[in-house]
């Protein structure tokens, strides 16, 4: 795997990403606010919970923090390799701290399947009927949303990012029946199929006004859930 880096600002200092070569448009979407516009968002106060599940090699932490100073951000990247990655990037920022273990309504070690490419940002849990299966992958262990919450003795969360490559609508259909007295403030969610979109709208759209963030092909893109009453 090919690497490159940035040097990017976060408040007095640089800090060096560094990231695979070949996700270079993916990461670079993310540090300029495309998939995830905080401008859409209802933040209140300065030091907000943010947490990143599927945090990949941390573009979305770093852009994340880059807008916030005071927030912490609590990753979570099942990958091994990707996880180390994520590690040096964002482990000497102060208020980013990282999980090497996936997020999914099960708990467990399960197999993580590799994608094609080998991309690290699109490895998955649940692979499709027409996913190679000679690309390999590795075993990771799993936790619930649900009780990482608790674990965490958090009472709210500001911000929740999933990006988890289909595992989307079961995280989330877990954390607000398993936990509902934890408010979830503003959810950004990366869907994977216009059938997905539509369940996951149709499913949250009791509680949370709805925002179309991004469109990355006909199949995919970038869902925003902000709670209904936020001031």
């Amino acid at each position: 795997m090919t690497l490159d880096t940035l040097q990017i600002q976060l408040a007095d200092r640089e800090h060096t990403f560094t990231y695979p070569q070949a996700e270079d448009q993916m990461i670079l979407s993310v540090l300029k606010g495309r998939d995830y516009p905080l401008a859409k968002t209802r933040l209140i106060g300065d030091s907000p919970i943010i947490i990143d599940i599927g945090s990949n090699c941390g573009a979305a932490a770093l852009y994340f923090k880059s807008h916030h100073p005071g927030a912490r951000i609590i990753c979570y990247e099942p990958s091994a390799a990707t996880h180390e990655l994520l590690l040096a990037n964002v482990g000497p920022i102060d208020g980013i701290e990282t999980n090497p273990c996936g997020i999914w309504d099960k708990e467990g070690t399960f197999r993580l399947h590799y994608a094609p490419g080998q991309h690290s940002g699109a490895s998955t849990l649940q692979p499709s009927g027409s996913w190679p299966d000679d690309l390999g992958g590795e075993d990771i262990i799993t936790k619930k949303l649900s009780a990482e919450l608790k674990r965490l003795k958090l009472r709210s969360v500001d911000l929740l990012k999933v990006d988890a490559e289909s595992a989307e609508s079961a995280i989330l259909h877990e954390v607000l029946t398993g936990v509902p007295d934890v408010p979830i403030h503003n959810i950004f969610v990366e869907y994977h199929g216009i059938s997905i979109r539509k369940h996951l709208t149709e499913e949250l759209r009791p509680r949370y006004d709805v925002h179309l963030c991004s469109v990355a092909t006909d199949r995919q893109g970038t869902l925003l859930f902000v709670l209904k009453g936020l001031a």
